[in-house]
């Protein structure tokens, strides 16, 4: 998977664009894809600037699948506690 699949994914699954990025944009409260060299960064930005639960691939498909993984986790709790 790249990220134009998992962008397309997260739409179907309703996922809102403000609480993630793909394309290396550090917008803070989101999970983060980053690119960086030969590395695939996964992790949270807070308000100030913190990287979050860092997680480093070696490729894009481990990273999106991470990605993925996270908010399917994410909606199933919201889903098993009736949290919108």
């Amino acid at each position: 998977m790249n990220r134009e699949n998992l962008k397309k994914v997260l739409d179907e699954l309703q996922v809102k664009e403000t609480e993630y990025s793909l394309f290396n944009e550090l917008f803070s409260d989101r999970i983060i894809l980053y690119h960086s060299y030969d590395d695939w960064e996964v992790f949270y930005l807070d308000e100030r600037g913190g990287r979050n639960d860092k997680v480093v691939f070696k490729d894009e498909s481990a990273a999106c699948d991470h990605i993925l993984n996270l908010f399917i986790d994410s909606q199933k709790i919201k889903s098993d506690f009736n949290l919108s």
